[in-house]
């Protein structure tokens, strides 16, 4: 045991053990609001209503997995059905953390996520330290810097956003891999962060993978005090990172290939925001706490979340290591590092430079933990190096800072011509920048007048003035309204039933036919608790006509060209089905509502139960559509939008693209109409059959997906993307049994990519080894 805890041990742990307390005590305090009130943390505009529903599916998916095998590859109660493995590596497929939250899943959802955010604050700041460890000596400078870190404002806004946060915690994991290769030649870590990174979000990970080279090229001349082998150790390098990036393929394939038909891709070309107090929220973003007054009221608001949601602040002790570069003696690192500020406010104040950072898409200012991360490595490496500091020169920046903090709203509300009205709307995000430029003042004057102990000091400071911002953020959005409780939660869950399934059974035992079927169920979005979110189908396993989700089956772009009235919100994710002609298409059979004004018109509604549990009414849809149903007509997309017709073609004609017209209508040889029927799905099948007397077409409305492996009678067929982006098939004389299977397009192509990784790594690991032995000898 003595040589288990032995000094050099300690020496190692227990500035962990410490810095863990810190993080402890800093969440504690942030949290403090909702303990007293006992509440749930429910943080974030995104954690009600689409979280907490991804986590419910992908739970259910999960444990369904490990009882019966079946692989989580698709959701029937996600929007019409949908590739669940692929579009939500985005959101909770490849959450490391919420794989972890399976072990505790008999803890409701919101207090699950609340100790998994502590444990992401506590690991961010030892992931930190370690990085830290191999550039900065200073132990205290180091804690400092963890958790400024661990507590930036890009930590915190994003912390409602589980799968973001799951992200940040590995990163600086990723830049000391960088820096044990440069100095050290090891490999190893290296390839595991690019793994764990590109597992854990791809979304962050091209961010993280297009700024890499700026960084390595500064860190290889800092480190190498030039560019001396810098080709050949570049090469090494990158082969490594393909080695990483391929160990990730099983979900990296298939999420490429479902996003390429994502339509939010395109870059844009403007060089210039047309907000311009854009350009004075960056100029002071480094000083204030901006998780406090965004979707507040905000001086800086776009009016667009992507470019009102710049987060830089990693506390005053950051920003004042910031001005003391600008004071910086030593030329070559100054110059060096400036240069690729130089290359960050290129992206920063450039909309293309944002789109490029941000996957090519619309300009956002989610990428700029890069920025925090970069700040922090910085200002630790400055206040490291004191005597380098020219303290005339820091003051005089300093001086700056503050006046900018005094001005910067008041001048913003000018250029928004909204100044007369400046101490209304603004008071308190003025008062906030006052308060902060006061920090910085006290910040600066540890280090300007020489104080005993500063650092310890600045440490007291930094745990005091995160602990304050944090535990402020989480007064101010405590929901102290009945929605804002435990129990609203549970009935909201609970409104249509009891037990799990309850409700399905209930319907089902309706009509002995419903249990070969495959139908939708219609509830309004102002009913029955559903405001509460659009993807409140998933917690009673409904087939639902609503979503709230950015990844939602590409296919379905076709049917919001058809039908725009299905988005809600001028939102590109969020959609509401109720025109009844896309309800009859897409299997309605029954409707909840609690008067019968909510029910869509023009369906043939009949009330089946004027009482469920007490007063909710149940109709059913008299001319119910089965879910596969054969056609006899065809027109092109080209055809249908030249024409006066309305939404109701889609239940009595097949629609196109101009190329599959031709081969669709040489199946059209039956005049009578079949239905698919027997039909069991489960997991990723769906099996039914069908006769018919002659050749036909018939549509499955389920999101077309080259995922789908398509039976009859036992060989593969066509499958083609018709009517808004829906399945349809060949069908043939006789009796046609139809089985349909669910891979995830490039999943298999990814198995055999993550295989080649793992064997490269092995073979690395293997080469080390005997490099280390030869050495020994």
């Amino acid at each position: 045991m003595k040589n288990i805890w032995s000094i050099e041990t300690r020496k190692k742990i227990l500035p962990y053990i410490y810095l863990g307390g810190l993080v402890c005590i800093v969440c504690l305090f942030m949290f403090l609001p909702n303990l007293i009130a006992q509440r749930p943390v429910a943080y974030g505009t995104d954690l009600k209503p689409e979280q907490f529903f991804f986590n419910m599916e992908f739970t259910n998916l999960v444990t369904n997995f490990f009882k019966t095998g079946t692989f989580p590859f698709y959701s029937w109660s996600l929007f019409l059905g949908t590739n669940f493995y692929s579009s939500q590596t985005f959101y909770v497929m490849t959450d490391i953390f919420g794989w972890l939250g399976l072990l505790f899943n008999s803890i409701n959802f919101f207090d699950r996520a609340l100790l998994l955010e502590i444990l992401k604050f506590i690991l961010s700041a030892f992931a930190m330290y370690a990085f830290l460890s191999e550039i900065i000596y200073n132990k205290k400078i180091r804690w400092i810097g963890s958790i400024a870190y661990s507590f930036s404002s890009w930590a915190i806004f994003y912390s409602g956003q589980l799968m973001f946060h799951s992200f940040y915690v590995f990163v600086p994991l990723y830049f000391l891999g960088i820096e044990r290769y440069l100095k050290y030649n090891k490999k190893l870590l290296f390839i595991i962060s690019v793994s764990m990174l590109a597992f854990s979000n791809w979304y962050f990970f091209y961010t993280l993978s297009f700024f890499t080279p700026v960084y390595y090229i500064y860190r290889f001349y800092i480190v190498n005090n030039g560019f001396e082998k810098f080709i050949s150790k570049t090469a090494k390098i990158i082969g490594l990172y393909f080695i990483g990036v391929l160990i990730t393929g099983f979900t990296l394939i298939p999420t490429i290939f479902y996003i390429r038909d994502n339509n939010r891709l395109g870059l844009t070309t403007d060089m210039l925001f047309a907000d311009k107090q854009i350009y004075l929220h960056i100029l002071s973003a480094m000083f204030v706490p901006n998780y406090l007054y965004i979707y507040q009221s905000n001086v800086f608001e776009t009016n667009w979340h992507v470019t009102r949601e710049l987060c830089i602040w990693a506390g005053s002790f950051t920003a004042l290591g910031i001005l003391a570069l600008l004071s910086y003696k030593e030329k070559k690192f100054r110059n060096a590092t400036l240069l690729v500020y130089l290359i960050i406010i290129i992206l920063l104040i450039c909309p293309i430079g944002n789109a490029a950072m941000h996957g090519f898409s619309e300009p956002s200012f989610r990428w700029t933990f890069i920025i925090s991360t970069f700040n922090i490595l910085i200002a630790c490496q400055c206040m490291e190096d004191e005597e380098n500091i020219n303290k005339r020169k820091l003051k005089k920046y300093v001086l700056i800072s503050v006046v900018l903090c005094v001005l910067v709203v008041p001048l913003t509300s000018f250029v928004r011509h909204d100044f007369s009205d400046f101490l209304t709307l603004y008071k308190e995000q003025w008062i906030l920048f006052l308060l902060c430029g006061g920090i910085l003042s006290i910040y600066s004057l540890l280090i300007l007048k020489n104080i005993k102990n500063k650092i310890s000091w600045l440490l007291v400071l930094t745990v005091v003035e995160t602990s304050v911002f944090g535990c402020s953020l989480y007064n101010k959005v405590l929901d102290r309204s009945d929605r804002g409780t435990y129990e609203f939660v549970n009935k909201v869950t609970h409104v249509l039933q009891d037990e799990e399934n309850g409700l399905n059974n209930y319907l089902n035992y309706l009509n002995k036919e419903n249990y070969a079927e495959y139908y939708r169920v219609y509830v309004p979005h102002d009913s029955l608790y559903w405001f509460y979110s659009h993807n409140m189908s998933v917690a009673y396993q409904l087939n639902g006509f609503m979503v709230y989700d950015s990844t939602y089956s590409p296919s379905i772009n076709k049917l919001k060209e058809l039908a725009p009235q299905i988005v809600e919100y001028n939102s590109g994710m969020i959609f509401n089905i109720k025109d009844p002609d896309i309800l009859q298409f897409l299997n309605v059979k029954y409707a909840l509502v609690m008067n019968e004004d909510e029910l869509p018109d023009k369906i043939n509604w009949k009330l089946i139960e004027k009482e469920y549990r007490g007063n909710i009414q149940v109709f059913e849809n008299q001319n119910y559509r089965p879910l596969g149903t054969t056609y006899e007509r065809i027109m092109t997309y080209e055809e249908y939008l030249e024409s006066n017709l309305n939404l109701d073609v889609l239940n009595d004609t097949i629609l196109c693209e101009k190329e599959d017209s031709a081969e669709i209508k040489s199946y059209l040889k039956s005049e009578v109409k079949s239905e698919l029927t027997n039909i069991e799905y489960s997991g990723n099948h769906l099996t039914g059959s069908c006769y018919s007397e002659k050749s036909s077409f018939m549509i499955i409305t389920l999101p077309f997906d080259k995922g789908w492996k398509i039976l009859n009678n036992g060989k593969p067929i066509e499958t083609y993307n018709v009517n808004g982006g829906f399945i349809g098939i060949p069908i043939f004389d006789g009796e046609n049994k139809i089985e349909m299977y669910f891979i995830p397009e490039g999943f298999k192509l990814g198995v055999l990519f993550s295989c080649i990784g793992v064997i490269l790594f092995f073979a690395i690991i293997f080469g080390e080894a005997r490099r280390k032995s030869r050495k020994k000898i």
